[in-house]
């Protein structure tokens, strides 16, 4: 099934930085590889080729939620909030290493990852699918400053209340996986059972 995300227009950032050239992963609307596909054809919103991502949702160790705020020059949802690692799985990765490879690159992290599902959102300038994963950490050891401006902790039961409200957003997919995992429990469910434990 496919999630119709909030319509988005005019989200592609000309003057990005990002290396429109590297290859991601071109696939079907089931999410089957079609083939190599550059970052600017996924992202300039002419062609709107399906494509994989990932989102991570990291947490400290008591339940508050890591954010991160994408950088001026990213080629989409610039400077928008977001979850707190997320990026495209590039050709010859899959899902999994593609989610661990951004962690490392972006906050300079190795902790253990628990993919807890995967959508297909269709923004109308973008189409994507999100595996979406959660962690927990104590510490951010570093930023990519390419990537993220700022990460910040959140207090996560804030956070849901105010986005429901809608006085706080996320950019782009972030907003959609958000949502989607707000709406059906699955974030409260993990969050609980990292407080057990």
């Amino acid at each position: 099934m496919v999630a119709k995300g909030k319509k988005i227009e005019n989200n592609y950032n000309s003057k990005t930085t990002d290396d429109q050239q590297e290859f991601l992963i071109e696939v079907t609307q089931d999410d089957k590889t079609i083939g190599k596909i550059r970052r600017e054809e996924c992202h300039n919103e002419s062609k709107k080729p399906w494509h994989r991502t990932t989102h991570t949702y990291l947490f400290t160790p008591d339940g508050n939620i890591i954010l991160g705020r994408r950088s001026n020059t990213k080629d989409t949802g610039a400077g928008g909030w977001s979850s707190s690692v997320a990026g495209h799985v590039n050709w010859g990765e899959s899902y999994d290493e593609a989610a661990k490879i951004e962690l490392g690159e972006e906050l300079g992290l190795k902790i253990r990852l628990t993919r807890i599902d995967k959508i297909a959102v269709d923004f109308g300038s973008e189409r994507e699918f999100i595996a979406i994963y959660v962690g927990v950490t104590e510490k951010i050891n570093s930023i990519l400053a390419s990537e993220l401006m700022d990460v910040k902790t959140f207090d996560y039961k804030d956070i849901v209340k105010r986005f429901k409200k809608g006085t706080f957003d996320l950019s782009g997919g972030s907003r959609d996986s958000f949502k989607y995992l707000i709406e059906t429990g699955i974030l409260d469910e993990w969050r609980s059972k990292l407080l057990q434990r």
